[in-house]
């Protein structure tokens, strides 16, 4: 997490630097550092460690699922991104259902319509990414997603989703 963490501090001044804008308010570089954390949530992974609770993991990749509203401005670009992040995490670790129903269940109203609303889009995207990276490297790329999807193997993504589908909307498809 520290090295994350450094990891996003180090590409929030570098976005600062190249933009020239170093006046940015607290909640810009909020919203900058959500936006940056949600496209490179997981920058290198290594296959998960059966031994290692991801439970705090698998939650952080949910919240990418929660913190925008699909049908705002560039609602479609962070809807890749979300999705993006979720094949990612997807391809190297499994999804606990429990968790991520249990996830669904705290969430407030106000979050809980955020995913009802956004989770269609992400669902496409990401069901696209895994059947079809190549056909979604412009999409992924005008969202700011720098994943190389096409050297994953992405073969039990599709599976993962089903799962995570039946969670949030009680469809398998």
């Amino acid at each position: 997490m520290r090295r994350l963490t450094t990891f996003l501090l180090a590409l929030l001044l570098a976005v600062l630097a190249a933009c020239g804008d170093t006046t940015m308010d607290s909640a810009a570089v909020s919203s900058e550092i959500n936006s940056t954390a949600t496209v490179e949530s997981a920058v290198a992974p290594a296959p998960a460690d059966p031994s290692h609770d991801t439970t705090a993991e698998q939650r952080s990749v949910l919240d990418g699922c929660v913190d925008f509203a699909a049908d705002t401005a560039g609602g479609s670009l962070k809807s890749a991104r979300a999705a993006a992040a979720l094949v990612e995490y997807l391809c190297y670790a499994d999804i606990d259902a429990a968790i991520a129903a249990d996830w669904m269940a705290a969430l407030p109203q106000e979050q809980r319509d955020l995913l009802d609303t956004n989770w269609s889009g992400i669902l496409e995207n990401a069901q696209n990414i895994a059947s079809d990276p190549a056909s979604q490297a412009d999409l992924l790329a005008s969202a700011g997603v720098t994943t190389d999807f096409e050297s994953m193997v992405l073969t039990e993504v599709p599976d993962k989703l089903v799962t995570l589908n039946m969670i949030f909307s009680g469809k398998a498809g």
